[in-house]
Formats: C-alpha cells, structure tokens, sequence
C-alpha cells in the first residue's frame, strides 16, 4: 500500500511539471489515483470513458494511467487515441 502511495505522488509530481492536463483527463487521474491507492485494477468501462473525451485529453489521460502502471495491457490503435468523442444526443424540444 505505501508503494502505490509513493507512485502516485511520483506521477503527480511528474506530472504537475509539465502541462496542465485537461479537466476530463484530470478527473479520470483522480479516479485512477484513487483506484491505484486501492490496490484496483481499471474498471471494465475506462475504455468507453477514455473514448468519450475529447482527444487531447484522451491522451493526457492514457499517458497518466501507462505512467502510473494501470495500463498495461493491449496497446491503443491510433485512430482510436485521435478520433474526436462522439457527439453527445440531442434533446428534443417539448
């Protein structure tokens, strides 16, 4: 558990010299620092997650959770990391 600790503080302080990441990377870094302190592997949906940011972010984040050692597995095709989010549903006027 003090090891998880000592990498996320590592990685946050990696981070926070470099770019500011994006709001929606940076509330999927607290999750993933939440879930890495946990002893928790990524959750079935973060790929979903992931998709449905924008992809400046969506990079940010995958950079942060392969920094942090939650990704681990298959790597992201390209077009998956640049393709823009889908848009989000109209709603329909009453």
């Amino acid at each position: 558990m003090l090891g998880a600790l000592v990498i996320a503080l590592g990685v946050s302080g990696a981070a926070s010299a470099e770019r500011p990441m994006l709001p929606p990377a940076a509330a999927l870094a607290e999750d993933a620092t939440g879930w890495l302190l946990d002893g928790e592997p990524l959750p079935p949906d973060y790929r979903l997650r992931l998709l449905a940011m924008p992809p400046e972010a969506r990079l940010q984040a995958l950079v942060f959770l392969r920094r942090a050692g939650l990704l681990t597995a298959d790597a992201w095709p390209l077009a998956d990391i640049l393709n823009p989010a889908p848009a989000a549903p109209e709603k329909e006027a009453e």
